[in-house]
């Protein structure tokens, strides 16, 4: 995989792993109880944007604050090439044989929540932009690293960016895998929330609505307690994970079969593709809708609340599917708070061509276009923005989950990758 990693590529990173993994042991999720105008997603997220930031002036890159959301650093003028990355990462979650923020070394690999999604991308993009910077070749336009806060809630600090600073020439974000994402499904969240008055006295379930539910658990009014673990996974590859909530709520079925509300929700999510509830569309790997009961809940005072992430192709609409969601729950809210559809950038755009001939001087092989089920950035920037790397095509796909981790020779041949890259977009 690494055999055309040049010398200065490795010693860079050697150079800088240190700052790496400091960066790694930040525990930047998102924290509601610090959150203020200073630290608009709390304080362990706006440590780690302090952190990087630093860096990235102590490298001698021009740096622009956009109100504490999203910082810049960038090399060169002219027509401006964004490579867009975020800094705040999910929860880690339970079952991790590794400290989820020890930026543990073991066998050539770095263990930690952030290391796939997506700080290892963001980080290539950086020592790409050194290498730049001090290869002396002459820089004819601004290639800028952008780094976001909170791209795995909102996306808000992204829009906020763009509106502030307008859109780019060109765009990738280093946030999916090799070798190239020309388009993205579209994504909606789907709430419910209402009374519950059956024989549950309370139940918890999934840690986040876009990471497939891995711990899950409920009390009967009896005393009965049940309890399900599961695997995390993201939601848009549920087929990589267990869901907890999934296999919690098809026993509460089997105690419970006059609760209505049970047997709805399980036979409506039995299926993470949507064909038990009768909204398949398009079962190709590529193609294929998603659906996931991310946080199920229900309270001691009979208040339920659910968040539903749903990936779906191009072609489909929104609407429909909502509708069938909406009559079989009519009587709990259901809700659409949250629909981006799917984008599409122009795979013939010469700014593609130069990151697909970078990847195959780099790997050798000829780099396949691909439609992404996960959101990333690209959303936000619309149809001129890919998502390239960090993870190598046939690597195993971490993010979301237990033990995730990324292999120091990932990080090379996305460094080099990267790094040819911006050679070629130079040229254009």
């Amino acid at each position: 995989m690494v055999s055309m990693i040049s010398k200065e590529v490795r010693k860079i990173w050697e150079d800088h792993e240190e700052e790496f993994c400091g960066l790694i042991r930040i525990p930047s999720v998102y924290d509601e109880s610090t959150v203020s105008s200073k630290m608009p997603c709390g304080e362990s997220v706006h440590r780690a944007y302090r952190y990087m930031m630093k860096i990235c002036a102590d490298a001698g890159l021009t740096i622009r604050e956009y109100d504490n959301r999203v910082f810049s650093a960038s090399l060169g003028e002219g027509e401006r090439v964004d490579i867009a990355s975020h800094l705040d990462v999910v929860e880690p979650g339970s079952g991790w044989t590794h400290d989820p923020f020890g930026a543990d070394c073991e066998n050539g690999c770095i263990y930690g929540r952030g290391t796939q999604d997506m700080k290892s991308g963001g980080w290539a993009a950086f020592l790409a932009l050194l290498l730049l910077k001090e290869s002396k070749v002459p820089v004819k336009r601004e290639f800028r690293l952008v780094f976001g806060t909170d791209e795995e809630r909102t996306m808000d600090d992204m829009k906020h960016y763009l509106h502030k600073a307008g859109r780019p020439g060109f765009a990738f974000s280093p946030d999916c895998e090799f070798p190239l994402y020309y388009g993205e499904k579209g994504a909606l969240m789907w709430t419910l929330s209402g009374r519950y008055s059956g024989k549950i006295k309370h139940l918890t379930a999934g840690v986040q609505c876009n990471v497939v539910s891995p711990h899950a658990e409920a009390e009967l009014r009896d005393g009965t307690f049940l309890s399900r673990e599961g695997k995390a996974a993201h939601a848009s590859r549920p087929e990589e994970g267990e869901s907890a909530t999934v296999a919690l709520l098809k026993e509460l079925r089997e105690i419970l079969p006059d609760d209505n509300v049970i047997t709805r929700l399980y036979g409506f999510f039995e299926d993470a593709f949507g064909q038990s509830a009768g909204i398949a569309k398009d079962v190709s790997p590529v193609g294929a809708l998603t659906m996931n009961l991310g946080i199920l809940s229900i309270t001691d005072e009979g208040e339920l609340s659910a968040q539903i992430d749903v990936r779906y192709p191009a072609g489909v609409s929104s609407d429909t599917i909502f509708k069938v969601f909406s009559d079989c729950f009519s009587d709990l809210s259901p809700d659409m708070p949250y629909d981006d559809p799917p984008t599409m950038a122009d795979p013939d755009d010469p700014h593609i061509k130069a990151l697909q001939k970078a990847y195959e001087e780099v790997v050798g092989n000829e780099p396949e276009l691909r439609i992404s089920g996960g959101v990333s950035y690209a959303k936000v920037f619309g149809g001129n923005c890919v998502t390239f790397g960090p993870v190598p095509e046939n690597a195993e796909k971490l993010a979301h989950q237990r033990d995730e981790w990324i292999s120091v020779d990932a990080c090379l041949q996305a460094t080099e990758i990267y790094y040819k890259s911006f050679l070629k977009l130079n040229e254009i």
